[in-house]
């Protein structure tokens, strides 16, 4: 009479007919009624459950809660009807196990990090970072101090170097030495250097305390005063200075007519331009060049007659240095060229060297032979004018 094998569950498993044995419908043999020698089978099959069918390869035609040791790996398996799953650890494998259940855990063997499954995906536990990266990440830690006292801060890790830390404790020093911080302060520390390479904090900052070690206050403002007393150091070493006009050239003042400084004490080396000139009262708006003298209903008018010996100077075009500079504007209190190099206003040929008169209407031209007199030349030519026809020369002006 055959024997009929069924499952826990009351299903059929197999049926085994007399004086046979099934060895393929699980892992053990299932021993036929009258079978001869079965005793060693027996025994076998009393191994096998006792050792969990240990083995490096999983059993053959397992059933649905089947046990497993795996030799290999050193772990028990059970067997959950698709697939052998670890009991009490992670399955460790290098690549995601198959046929998982919400709460299965696996360690990545290659990033060497734990997994969970959700059911619907491997979501990281952790580490955050992955043998690949090193470690990477902010990390908790407890640091000693050369007091022996400690202190919990967050360690900034990238690829195993720490680059910066996070306290909030009082600035103190690493015992034992951490490389890169002689001294944790509260907030962030960065480290001095990360990689051969000074780490700093990048992007648009809205406040700071110092600037190249030096504290705000110490700094001046451009939108308001900030300091009504005292003096500024422009170098201590005394080594050679300027100051720079970064506005570009001819735009910029130092102090203003309104609020003036009293008494600058310099050396003077060198001056752009050639003149000395002294700002008057003028009964018009005279262009640069026009021979003036005294009179007018201001205090200069232009010079209208030739040979005029009242002649006082000629409009300067920018002068080295101007007299009298908060009396007006070029409009109303035009600079007047006494002495030094000017552009000057001629008509007719002049010659290098030529001593200049007054020709009339704020013009000048070059004096002929016996018509020069100390008292009515302007100045000396000191380039040429070929043409006939009205121009400018350079000349060397000098008022008697």
């Amino acid at each position: 009479m055959s024997y009929t094998i069924n499952l826990t569950n009351g299903n059929l498993l197999v049926t085994v007919p007399d004086g046979t044995i099934d060895t393929t419908t699980c892992s053990q043999a299932l021993i036929g009624k009258n079978y001869a020698g079965y005793g060693q089978f027996l025994d076998d099959n009393f191994v096998h459950l006792l050792e969990c069918g240990a083995d490096s390869t999983q059993p053959t035609a397992p059933l649905t809660g089947q046990l497993w040791f795996d030799t290999t790996l050193g772990v028990l398996q059970v067997y959950n009807g698709a697939d052998f799953k670890t009991l009490g650890s992670a399955q460790a494998a290098a690549s995601a196990p198959l046929n998982n259940a919400i709460g299965d855990l696996w360690f990545n063997t290659t990033a060497q990090q734990l997994n969970v499954y959700t059911g619907t995906a491997w979501l990281l536990v952790g580490p955050i970072y992955s043998a690949s990266t090193g470690i990477t990440g902010a990390v908790p830690a407890v640091v000693t101090d050369n007091t022996a006292a400690s202190h919990i801060v967050v360690e900034l890790y990238v690829n195993d170097t720490i680059v910066g830390f996070i306290s909030e404790d009082a600035a103190f020093t690493p015992s034992p030495s951490i490389s890169g911080f002689t001294t944790v302060r509260p907030g962030i520390t960065l480290a001095t250097t990360v990689g051969g390479q000074v780490p700093l904090f990048q992007g648009t900052a809205t406040n700071s305390q110092a600037l190249g070690n030096v504290t705000a206050s110490s700094f001046m403002r451009s939108d308001q005063n900030t300091s009504t007393s005292g003096s500024i150091t422009i170098n201590s070493s005394g080594a050679a200075v300027a100051l720079i006009n970064a506005a570009g050239s001819a735009v910029g003042n130092i102090g203003s007519s309104s609020v003036p400084f009293n008494t600058i004490f310099a050396t003077a080396t060198s001056a752009q331009y050639a003149d000395v000139a002294e700002r008057f009262a003028s009964d018009e708006a005279y262009t640069p060049g026009t021979v003036v003298e005294l009179g007018g209903s201001a205090e200069i008018t232009r010079s209208n007659t030739a040979l005029s010996e009242s002649v006082f100077g000629v409009i300067s075009t920018r002068a080295a240095y101007l007299m009298n500079g908060g009396a007006g504007n070029d409009l109303t209190h035009p600079p007047v060229a006494m002495t030094g190099r000017v552009p000057v206003q001629v008509t007719g040929v002049v010659q290098r060297g030529d001593r200049l008169v007054s020709a009339g209407n704020g013009i000048a031209r070059a004096a002929a032979a016996g018509e020069a007199t100390a008292f009515n030349v302007i100045g000396r030519s000191l380039n040429d004018k070929l043409d006939s026809g009205l121009g400018t020369v350079e000349a060397i002006v000098t008022i008697k």
